[in-house]
């Protein structure tokens, strides 16, 4: 057949369509010989706040063997173990610092944290200037984050130029800065979106949808998908046999999380109650998680498709007061942070903690993985960056800053290493980010006096 449009939906009544993943028949014939010739490259931001416990994040060994379970004492588990699966698709950087703290206005570390944390530039005072702990609660950032500034590459035409997700990440009026990570420039904040079935009628849910169909197909509980089975049928005929598995697959998982959103009780979709679903309670505090898998999900769906190429994936919020329940832990994530140099057993607190969000992170990988590409999968096309606004979250340090690294770009990052610095600005790395998405001539990124050139290594 000829070749398909990217762009290719399921069209059904009322204006619903359902977004198609990457297919043979989307990439120039010649793209079928010379193998990943035609998949865009992707970049992902994944945060977790307050710090990490660097003794326990960092993996053991030598730079040349190295690994990231410690086998003679595996309880409790290092930070970074659930990564040992995926060790060949991951970049560990240790020992950049936000260098660029040093400059501009503000003063309290959360701000500095978190608004440094990706724009690598210096603060901008609002209008009410400094407020109580010296916070400045309606300022900003000098420039742009480094997922807009890759954006400017990669974007294409994708209906969305990114894509931000939030998990709990509420905007808290008094604090502003230290609730937003992603700026198009100063006083543009991209506020991520906190409520799954708000992304899941985004994304795959046409802009022109009658509303009225949307609220009634949901209040009968009839799928999405139901209303493209024509259109499915006929396109169906016409694939080859590749992309008639990898279509099935792909309306799937929109199946089965569909069905998972519309629970509330976040139960399995083959346990699906009677009665009529309600939606997810996305700012509940023990549905963190339920929350979390929803939306990274959605995210690895949303680049599958082509629906964006650039997306970010907010937990929580710098103060972020999450009690994590599910583990145990009844304290708020943001007081605990501040009393784990003195309190052994907090300590040990954090780093089970910071081992959850690293089986979050190993989650999203084994996700980006599981979508084939010819040659290669999602993830060898693609960078997602795990990134936290502090070093050690009991003194807001800006020096070690934990940075993992996952996937390829295409071969434009060599993944499977674990690299050190001494307190090199964190700007470096976004220089050789820039270069690996295409801006080959970059040589600063955020505040240029900071700036040393792109990490080599990288």
């Amino acid at each position: 057949m000829r070749t398909l449009s990217r762009r290719t939906v399921l069209r059904g009544a009322g204006g619903i369509a359902i977004a198609l993943p990457f297919m043979e028949a989307m990439l120039p014939r010649r793209s079928h010989a010379f193998g990943s010739e035609g998949f865009p490259s992707r970049f992902v931001v994944f945060f977790s706040p307050n710090g990490t416990i660097a003794e326990q994040w960092r993996p053991l060994g030598t730079a040349d063997d190295y690994t990231f379970v410690d086998a003679a004492s595996p309880e409790p588990p290092r930070i970074l173990a659930p990564l040992e699966p995926h060790k060949a698709d991951v970049l560990v950087l240790e020992g950049l610092a936000m260098q660029s703290r040093s400059h501009g206005p503000g003063g309290n570390g959360h701000d500095m944290g978190m608004g440094h944390m990706l724009t690598a530039n210096v603060l901008v005072e609002g209008p009410s200037g400094y407020a109580e702990f010296s916070h400045l609660p309606d300022g900003s950032v000098a420039g742009p984050s480094i997922d807009q500034a890759i954006a400017e590459s990669i974007a294409g035409t994708t209906p969305y130029r990114s894509l931000e997700f939030g998990i709990d990440s509420y905007l808290d009026l008094a604090r502003q800065v230290t609730s937003r990570m992603c700026y198009r420039g100063p006083f543009e904040v991209l506020p991520p979106e906190n409520n799954p079935l708000a992304n899941f009628d985004r994304l795959f849910l046409e802009l022109d949808a009658d509303e009225a169909e949307v609220a009634a197909l949901r209040a009968k509980r009839r799928s999405v998908l139901d209303k493209v089975g024509d259109d499915f049928d006929k396109l169906n005929g016409k694939l080859g046999g590749s992309d008639r598995m990898k279509l099935e697959a792909h309306l799937d998982a929109i199946r089965e999380l569909e069905m998972a959103l519309e629970n509330q009780h976040g139960l399995l979709p083959g346990c699906i109650q009677p009665t009529q679903p309600g939606e997810i309670d996305f700012e509940a505090n023990d549905n963190f998680p339920i929350v979390g898998k929803a939306q990274m999900d959605l995210l690895v769906m949303a680049l599958s498709c082509d629906l964006t190429r650039v997306a970010s994936l907010q937990w929580s919020v710098a103060q972020s007061p999450t009690q994590f329940s599910w583990l145990g832990i009844s304290s708020s994530h943001h007081g605990m942070s501040h009393e784990a140099d003195d309190d052994p057993a907090i300590r040990a607190q954090l780093v089970a903690i910071n081992h959850w969000y690293a089986e979050q992170f190993a989650y999203l990988v084994d996700k980006m993985k599981q979508v084939d590409e010819l040659d290669g999968t999602l993830l060898d096309h693609s960078i997602a960056m795990w990134v936290n606004e502090q070093g050690n979250g009991d003194v807001h340090s800006k020096e070690d800053i934990p940075f993992v690294l996952a996937g390829r770009a295409s071969g434009a990052i060599e993944p499977g290493r674990w690299l050190t610095y001494q307190d090199r600005a964190h700007n470096d790395l976004y220089v050789s980010l820039l270069r690996a998405f295409g801006q080959a001539d970059a040589t600063t990124f955020g505040f240029a006096e900071v700036c040393a050139g792109p990490l080599d290594e990288v």
